[in-house]
């Protein structure tokens, strides 16, 4: 009989729901789900407890009284989700607040299981959803990965986080946000505890013991995350260490799925240098510097740009997109005089990289096309800027960033907007 896998701790993915939480905070109804529950939930704990700074949060039990959001619940209430549904009840009335963690609240599963196909199937979490987004809070459903129901459930709200799977079985097409692989704990070496004692070298068996006892401890802090459907391909993506935040006295290291540039042939002859107007630390005073000066600022846009693995976020004020670094000088020495950017501010930064969101074929009138396109892009709060290719199209662009790291919390922003972009190097001039 096979053994269950080995799980790290919980305060591992709860770790690694605050990286997530960076990922998903343009969303405001999100799916946590997993072949382990029990997994999901500590993620969906370390997305509420970063995303709770900012907001209120609310996490429900659509897997049926999961272990790590029942122990968080103080009393003997347990009227949750399947009462709502069945009953009418406002999740309001029947969320429980987290004792210690301001603005975080659980909804448990209920006094009967929530993991039915008629509740986690309905139609009601659209509804649920939108009044979410309309009063700025967050709406956290941890579910199994395999409950019935759970593609239309994903499609009521804004995607998925999936802890394990590396894809959602039952719903492929649907918008994964972020994946969390499962760490594996590799047991330490078992040590004999009989030694033989023969004629042998003391000095070498003393050597050996220590040896062992190395590979050991290093074996019992190891995690190695692996996909069973993709196990060659995903031990070639890189690994990120992450911190255990509930103080668990184990280590791990998580995969993280990096997303590369789709055109890195492109990467010599990128259209890497634009002039950094501003540095803001909300939207509302990166957008109003944005439509201001758009008109003289060829090629505006703003760059939405995670600080590390904080909560911060800045929202840079690009202008400009040129193959050399003299030409963006040369804008910024342009917007200096015209008062638009201070004489001790601005700055010529290299970013290379940008989301590529639309494009015009090779045509007649391609350039204005293009305008037309950004125009209507912009029109719906999108900073999003043109730029003509050689072969006479054009390509439309968002943000622009130096690593793909930087692009992630931009690309998810323009999702939730309803727009698929992906990775690309800028080419191209300004029309």
């Amino acid at each position: 009989m096979t053994s269950p896998p080995i799980r790290a701790p919980g305060g591992v993915y709860e770790g690694a729901g605050r990286q997530v939480a960076v990922a998903v905070r343009g969303c405001s109804a999100i799916v946590v789900a997993s072949d382990d529950p029990r997994s999901a939930a500590h993620v969906a704990l370390g997305i509420g407890l970063a995303e709770s700074a900012h907001r209120i949060v609310m996490i429900a039990d659509l897997a049926g009284e999961i272990g790590p959001l029942q122990t968080l619940i103080t009393d003997d209430d347990s009227h949750g989700v399947f009462d709502s549904f069945e009953f009418g009840t406002s999740f309001g009335k029947l969320a429980r607040e987290v004792v210690g963690a301001s603005n975080l609240f659980i909804m448990p599963s209920g006094t009967e299981s929530a993991a039915t196909e008629q509740i986690i199937g309905s139609p009601r979490w659209k509804h649920i959803a939108a009044e979410f987004a309309e009063s700025d809070e967050m709406l956290i459903l941890v579910a199994s990965a395999v409950a019935p129901g759970i593609a239309r459930l994903v499609g009521n709200v804004d995607g998925v986080v999936l802890v394990g799977p590396q894809r959602l079985a039952l719903s492929p097409d649907s918008r994964i946000l972020a994946r969390v692989p499962h760490p594996v704990v590799v047991p330490p070496p078992r040590l004999s505890r009989a030694p033989q004692w023969k004629s042998q070298d003391f000095s070498r068996i003393g050597l050996a013991a220590i040896g062992l006892l190395a590979a050991g401890i290093a074996g019992g802090a190891l995690f190695g995350g692996r996909d069973e459907e993709s196990t060659t391909r995903e031990n070639e993506r890189p690994r990120a260490v992450v911190a255990d935040s509930a103080a668990a006295d184990s280590a791990a290291t998580v995969r993280v799925t990096q997303v590369l540039p789709v055109n890195p042939h492109d990467s010599a002859g990128a259209t890497a240098y634009s002039v950094e107007i501003l540095n803001a630390n909300t939207a509302e005073g990166a957008n109003f510097e944005l439509e201001r000066h758009r008109a003289a600022m060829p090629a505006a846009t703003i760059s939405q740009v995670p600080i590390g693995d904080t909560e911060v976020t800045w929202y840079k004020v690009y202008a400009g997109a040129y193959d050399d670094s003299l030409r963006a000088e040369a804008l910024l020495r342009l917007l200096r005089r015209r008062r638009i950017v201070p004489d001790s501010e601005g700055q010529v930064v290299r970013a290379p990289l940008a989301l590529l969101v639309d494009s015009v074929p090779s045509q007649g009138g391609a350039a204005a096309k293009a305008r037309e396109m950004v125009q209507g892009y912009v029109a719906r709060g999108l900073p999003v800027y043109a730029l003509l290719q050689r072969d006479g199209g054009a390509r439309l662009y968002a943000g622009a960033f130096n690593s793909p790291e930087q692009a992630s919390l931009a690309a998810t922003a323009l999702r939730v907007a309803g727009v698929t972009p992906v990775l690309a190097y800028r080419t191209g001039r300004i029309p």
